[in-house]
């Protein structure tokens, strides 16, 4: 399940749908959590070898109409979006600088359902994260096992194939596309394995148009515009 539909289940156990019915036909929380990540991947910056820096801080601008009807909902809509914003940095190995903040803005220019997102990048003391229990230390007779993980590479990003990863340009797919030749919905790489989804465009292999196909380290997966490479870990 994708960082979005996560976020959209959290949001129907809160309130037991009083965010959907305040919602419907105005701004949907869900488009504002998704302009949160493209906002972050939009202003990312590698910083450092293998530390890829994004904003924390975020503001989003609303219209009259729809800033009065999310008043009510203010402080734990604001939570569960910075708790997306960090879920999706976590997968995506993004780090801040400091913690994630998001405010709501009211601008009495935007029309009812349009909004807007500003984003900042702010230095503060991010929350400590408790060291994880180190594993027992293999016996005498034992070898420590190794296991190579695969992964695809998408520009500076790994996506690690630890289960089943839908790409796609909707909200749907666990990882994002931003690229108009690609499908809400695309294709879905499991293991060392990928599928078209019933694409619009297709799904190419090394530059060959496949249905399904099994992958080898190196391979080149096309989507639309976007080159994906496939690496097996070994």
């Amino acid at each position: 399940m994708g960082v979005l539909q996560r976020f959209e289940r959290r949001l129907e156990g809160m309130v037991q749908g009083a965010f959907a019915r305040a919602f419907g036909g105005w701004v949907e929380p869900v488009e504002v959590a998704a302009a949160l990540t493209r906002e972050a991947e939009d202003k990312k910056a590698i910083v450092a070898a293998g530390r890829v820096l994004v904003p924390n801080s975020y503001v989003v601008e609303l219209g009259p109409s729809d800033a009065d009807r999310l008043r009510e909902y203010d402080e734990p809509l604001r939570k569960e979006l910075a708790a997306m914003v960090s879920e999706a940095a976590t997968e995506r190995g993004w780090s801040f600088v400091g913690p994630v903040d998001v405010e709501f803005q009211e601008v009495e220019d935007l029309a009812t359902g349009a909004f807007q997102v500003r984003s900042a990048v702010v230095a503060g003391e991010l929350p400590a994260v408790p060291a994880a229990p180190a594993p027992p230390a293999p016996g005498p007779a034992e070898a420590a096992p190794v296991a190579p993980e695969a992964f695809l590479e998408i520009g500076t990003r790994r996506v690690p194939l630890t289960a089943p990863v839908v790409l796609g340009r909707g909200v749907e797919a666990d990882v994002q596309l931003p690229d108009t030749g690609v499908s809400r919905r695309h294709a879905q790489v499991d293991g060392a394995r990928i599928q078209d989804l019933g694409s619009t465009n297709g799904t190419r292999v090394n530059g060959s148009r496949v249905a399904e196909a099994d992958l080898d380290d190196g391979d080149r997966i096309t989507l639309g515009s976007t080159e994906i490479v496939f690496r097996s870990g070994r």
